[in-house]
């Protein structure tokens, strides 16, 4: 027995539904990761979370936080200049990352820390998932 499968090309079927990377689908996914990862995020003045929100287009598939000290608030390590051994490096020196674990305020935000999607990830994962599965199926493959 032989059959014949006539279908749109596999590029097509996932623009259609949304699930391309500019696609509704991925829309919904960057701006749930959004309005979730302030939550893990460091809050002193709040204005790393107001410099991602605004940084971060949701209309492509990533998170943006991008300032000098961004880099060392993710990866929660003191980062210091080369030349002054300070954190107050100044202008143009080029710092690198000690091993002395950053204290995170838990005042504003209590799951703050370092790795914001890696803690995002463990503790909303799975709720995340349903949510997203939830809008897929809302959305009938349109």
């Amino acid at each position: 027995m032989k059959a014949t499968v006539k279908m749109k090309p596999t590029a097509q079927i996932v623009k259609r539904i949304g699930l391309d990377q500019s696609g509704q689908v991925q829309k919904f996914w960057t701006s749930t990761v959004l309005r979730r990862i302030i939550r893990y995020m460091p809050y002193q003045s709040g204005m790393t979370i107001k410099v991602t929100v605004a940084q971060t287009d949701i209309n492509k598939p990533l998170i943006v936080t991008d300032t000098p000290y961004a880099r060392f608030l993710y990866h929660g390590k003191l980062m210091v200049g080369d030349v002054t051994g300070s954190p107050w490096a100044r202008k143009g020196e080029t710092k690198h990352v000690v091993d002395t674990p950053l204290s995170y305020s838990k005042a504003k935000n209590p799951q703050a820390g370092p790795y914001w999607d890696r803690r995002l990830s463990a503790a909303e994962g799975n709720v995340m998932a349903r949510e997203l599965q939830n809008y897929i199926d809302r959305r009938g493959g349109r």
